[in-house]
C-alpha cells in the first residue's frame, strides 16, 4: 500500500486524507497490483451534518470532522487502509470486508460525535460494496456503497449529481430512519426499485406543476357540543386523467427521496390561500393544521418560512396549526423541541400527531412542549376482547393529557359509542368519520357558513379548568355546553398563564395569548429574565417600574409564600402593541408551598383600565 504524498494538492486541506482523484487512483493501482480477495469499498456519511453546524457552529463541526480524519489516518497506518475524504463529511474506504472492524468504526465515530453533543439526531451512516468485479470503475463502487448508505439516512444528502442524491434515498427503502442498523450492503435488486420509483418521481414534479396535487379537509370537532373548532389539510393526488393516488403511495417516497418538503411547501401555501380567501370574503375563520415531517425540518427552516406565508396572506398565525408525528420526537428530539420553541415564538400552536403510537409515547412526551395531543386511531379499535382494558387506557390517557394542561383529540371516531365512550372521559374534541368525512375546499367553506364555530383560542385555554367544573355537573349536552361557555367568558382575557420555581427561578409558560407572542419574552424560562426584560423593554409602564421592581423579586415572594403563605394580586400598566393596558399578575402557591415544594402559579390577565386613556 502506497504511503500518502507529501503533496498538498492531493490531499484534503481540512483532513489530511486523499481527494476524490488520487482516492480513486490509489484504489485502482491497488486492485490491478494486489488482486485482493473479500475487499469493500464503505462510505461514511453523518447524518444531519449541515444540521449540526447550523446548531452547534462552524468550529464543533471542524472539530468532529478532525476528530474522525485522525482515527481514519489511524487506521490507514495500523491497518494499510486506503482513505480518502471528498466533501464535508463524505469519508470512503478501501479495505477488508470485516463486520468486526466495520461495526468498530461505527461506535468509534458514534463516540466523537456523542462527546461533542449527546444528541441522537447526528448517526454516522456506513455504507459497503462488496468488490466482486475488480474491473468495475471504481467510482461506480464508491456510487454503489453510497446506494446503501442512503438506506440508513433519514433525509435527503444533497450532492452534486441529481441521480446519485435520489437513489441514495430510494434504494433500500425497507431500512430507512433505523437506529439500530446503521450497515447495509449493496445489493442489485436496489436498482430495479430505483428507475420505479424514478417514473413516479417524474410524475410527481410533472403533477405538482399542472395542480395536480390538492388537499381534502376533515373538520375536528366539539363532541359536547358539536362545533367546529378546527380542520386538518389531507394532501391529494388527482392525476390529469381523473384517477386518484392514494397517500399511502406517494408520501412515503416523498419522504425517501427528500421531494416531500417541495410538495410540503406547496400544499402549505395553498392553505394559506384558502384561508386568506375565506378571510377576503368576511367567513369566521376556523384553523387548518398543516403536516411537517423529519425532512422538512432538517431541509428549510419551517417556522420562518410559516411565518413569512401568514404574513403575505394576512392571516394570524394561530389559524395554521402545525402538525408533528410523534415518531418524529423519539428519533430527533433535540431539533424538534428547538423548532417547537421557534414555532411558539412565531405564534403557532403545535400538535403532536398519532399519540400513543410509538414505544415511548410517556417518555418523549415529558419533554415535548406541545399544545395538543391527537391519539392516534388505533386507541379507537376497542372490540369486545380489549373494551375493557383499551377504555382503561383511553381513559388514563386523557386524564394525564388534562393534568399536564393539554387539549387532547381523539382520531378515528367512526361510531356514536366511540363518541359517547371518549365524551365519559371529558374528551373533549374528535376528529373522524362520525362527525365529518374528509372533504374538498369547496365543500369546506359551504360547511363553515352553516355550523357554530368554536374559538380556537378559548378552546385551547379552557381545558384544565372545565374539567373540575364538569365532574360536578349532569351529563346533558345544554349543561356541558354551559361549563364550556361559563368558562370561556371567564379566560376570555387570560394572557399569560406560567409557574416558576421560587428556589431555582426556573420558569415555565403553560399557555400563552397569541397578543403576546411577538414580543418574545414569554417564552423565558427564567422568571428572573423574565422581570428583568419586562423592566428593561419598558413593557410594563415606565412610572410603575420602581414599584413592580421591588415587590417582584424571588426574595420579596418567598417572604410572602414560604412564611405568610399568601398570595400576590398586583395590578401594573404592561404594553400591547400601540399602548398600555392596566393588567392583573397574580401568584398563587400552592396550599404547602415551601422550599421543598417551592412551585408558584402566575396569572396575567387584562383588567379595566382607570385612566381610559391609557
Amino acid at each position: 500500500m502506497p504511503n500518502y504524498p507529501d503533496s498538498i494538492q492531493d490531499l484534503e486541506p481540512l483532513s489530511g486524507l486523499y481527494i476524490r482523484k488520487r482516492f480513486l487512483n490509489e484504489v485502482r493501482a491497488f486492485l490491478d497490483q494486489k488482486h485482493p480477495q473479500g475487499w469493500c469499498i464503505v462510505a461514511i456519511d453523518i447524518e444531519n451534518f449541515k444540521l449540526f453546524n447550523d446548531w452547534y457552529g462552524q468550529d464543533s463541526g471542524d472539530h468532529l470532522l478532525l476528530k474522525i480524519a485522525s482515527y481514519l489516518r489511524n487506521l490507514h497506518r495500523e491497518d494499510n487502509y486506503i482513505i480518502g475524504h471528498f466533501s464535508a463529511d463524505d469519508f470512503f474506504i478501501c479495505m477488508p470486508d470485516d463486520g468486526h472492524k466495520l461495526r468498530h468504526i461505527y461506535a468509534t465515530i458514534y463516540h466523537y460525535i456523542d462527546k461533542l453533543e449527546q444528541d441522537d439526531s447526528f448517526l454516522p451512516s456506513i455504507g459497503v460494496y462488496q468488490i466482486e468485479d475488480e474491473s468495475l470503475n471504481v467510482s461506480t463502487m464508491c456510487n454503489n456503497a453510497q446506494i446503501a448508505s442512503g438506506a440508513v439516512r433519514g433525509k435527503l444528502n444533497h450532492r452534486i449529481c441529481r441521480f446519485s442524491q435520489q437513489i441514495m434515498q430510494i434504494a433500500a427503502s425497507s431500512v430507512v430512519g433505523k437506529i439500530g442498523n446503521r450497515i447495509c450492503y449493496f445489493e442489485s435488486g436496489m436498482t430495479k426499485k430505483i428507475e420505479l420509483k424514478q417514473c413516479i418521481l417524474r410524475d410527481a414534479r410533472h403533477g405538482l406543476e399542472n395542480h395536480e396535487f390538492i388537499f381534502y379537509l376533515q373538520p375536528k370537532c366539539n363532541m359536547m357540543t358539536g362545533e367546529l373548532v378546527s380542520m386538518e389539510a389531507l394532501a391529494r393526488w388527482q392525476k390529469s386523467d381523473g384517477t386518484f393516488v392514494s397517500p399511502g403511495e406517494f408520501i412515503p417516497l416523498f419522504e425517501s427521496s427528500g421531494f416531500i418538503t417541495r410538495f410540503d411547501m406547496y400544499i402549505w401555501k395553498s392553505v394559506c390561500k384558502t384561508l386568506a380567501a375565506w378571510q377576503d370574503k368576511g367567513y369566521k375563520l376556523v384553523p387548518i393544521s398543516i403536516n411537517v415531517s423529519m425532512i422538512d425540518i432538517t431541509n428549510i427552516d419551517v417556522p420562518q418560512y410559516l411565518s413569512m406565508l401568514t404574513e403575505q396572506y394576512h392571516i394570524s398565525p394561530e389559524y395554521l396549526p402545525v402538525e408533528i408525528t410523534e415518531s418524529i420526537f423519539a428519533e430527533s428530539n433535540t431539533i424538534v423541541k428547538n423548532t417547537i420553541t421557534r414555532f411558539h415564538q412565531k405564534g403557532f400552536y403545535v400538535l403532536m400527531d398519532d399519540f400513543g403510537s410509538g414505544y415511548s409515547s410517556l417518555n418523549v412526551l415529558k419533554d415535548a412542549n406541545v399544545d395538543y395531543l391527537k391519539l392516534d386511531m388505533k386507541f379507537m379499535q376497542i372490540d369486545a376482547k380489549n373494551k375493557g382494558k383499551g377504555i382503561q387506557i383511553l381513559k388514563s390517557i386523557v386524564d394525564m393529557a388534562h393534568r399536564l394542561d393539554l387539549v387532547i383529540i381523539a382520531e378515528g371516531v367512526e361510531t356514536k359509542e366511540q363518541s359517547e365512550i371518549l365524551k365519559s372521559m371529558n374528551c373533549n374534541y374528535g376528529q373522524g368519520f362520525y362527525f365529518h368525512r374528509p372533504m374538498s375546499v369547496e365543500a369546506a367553506e359551504e360547511l363553515i357558513q352553516t355550523i357554530p364555530i368554536e374559538n380556537f383560542r378559548a378552546a385551547h385555554e379552557q381545558v384544565s379548568r372545565i374539567r373540575n367544573v364538569r365532574e360536578a355537573l349532569p351529563s346533558s349536552p345544554e349543561m356541558w355546553k354551559l361549563g364550556d361557555n361559563i368558562f370561556r367568558i371567564l379566560l376570555d382575557h387570560m394572557l399569560l398563564l406560567s409557574r416558576f420555581n421560587l428556589i431555582t427561578g426556573g420558569m415555565e409558560t403553560i399557555k400563552r395569548d397569541s397578543s403576546l407572542a411577538g414580543f418574545g419574552i414569554e417564552y423565558e424560562t427564567d422568571y428572573q429574565t423574565y422581570m428583568s426584560r419586562l423592566l428593561d423593554e419598558q413593557l410594563v409602564h415606565p412610572d410603575d417600574a420602581d414599584e413592580f421592581r421591588s415587590i417582584m423579586t424571588l426574595d420579596q415572594l418567598r417572604l410572602r409564600m414560604f412564611h405568610e403563605k399568601g398570595s400576590v394580586i398586583y395590578r401594573f400598566r404592561r404594553k400591547f402593541k400601540a399602548g398600555y393596558f392596566w393588567t392583573s399578575l397574580e401568584l398563587f402557591p400552592d396550599t404547602e408551598c415551601s422550599k421543598e415544594n417551592p412551585w408558584v402559579v402566575m396569572v396575567i390577565h387584562k383588567s379595566p383600565s382607570v385612566n381610559p386613556d391609557l
